[in-house]
Formats: C-alpha cells, structure tokens, sequence
C-alpha cells in the first residue's frame, strides 16, 4: 500500500451545497477510496481557505489514482487538485542514502 495525500481545492458551489446540505463528506470519500482496495486515513479542512486535505493509503496503482482524479474534477466540485504521493522517514533516508551512490553532471551556468 502507499500512502497519498490529495489537496483539492473546492470551488464556492460546492461549499454552498455543503451549508445548505450539512454533511460529513469523509463517509462518501471513504466509499470512494474503499472503492479500489484503499482507506482514508484524515480528512481535513484547511481553516480560511477553500482546501481539503485528504490523505489515503491505496494499492500503488495509477490508473486507480487517475480515475479517481478525472471523478472529483469531472464532479465540478474542484477548481485544483495535486494527488502527492507520500513516504515515510525511513523511505527518505533510504532515498538519501542512494543520492549520496549517484553521480548527475549539472548543466554550467
């Protein structure tokens, strides 16, 4: 499984369809994450902003994550959206340990 976090930026007529229908969208989001073998972990509100902050673990699949994405956005209720796929400490220093094996020749200024 690996971990994403989907920042999604809603548009005004989604907000106003959650005041005049109050509701807690993580159940629906949980339907739809469990929908390809994955679950939510958080959902978020950002506070003063128009953001959610959704992060998931899902089989590592990019056709999956893709339609996902095509489905929010094809719903109208998003104006962005970056799905950010996430690792762990240990993930990071096992990655920086294999920068410090490669060589990359940069471009002179």
């Amino acid at each position: 499984m690996a971990r994403y976090m989907a920042i999604i930026d809603v548009t005004a007529a989604a907000f106003k369809g959650l005041i005049q229908s109050p509701q807690d969208r993580k159940e629906a989001t949980t339907a739809l994450f469990s929908s390809i073998g994955g679950e939510v972990e958080h959902y978020w509100f950002g506070i003063g902003s128009n953001t959610l902050y959704i992060v998931v673990n899902a089989p590592e699949n990019d056709v999956n994550m893709e339609a996902l994405s095509m489905l929010v956005f094809g719903s109208g209720i998003a104006q962005s959206m970056n799905m950010v796929k996430l690792m762990c400490s240990d993930e990071a220093v096992a990655a920086m340990k294999k920068a410090g094996e490669l060589a990359y020749d940069a471009p002179s200024n």
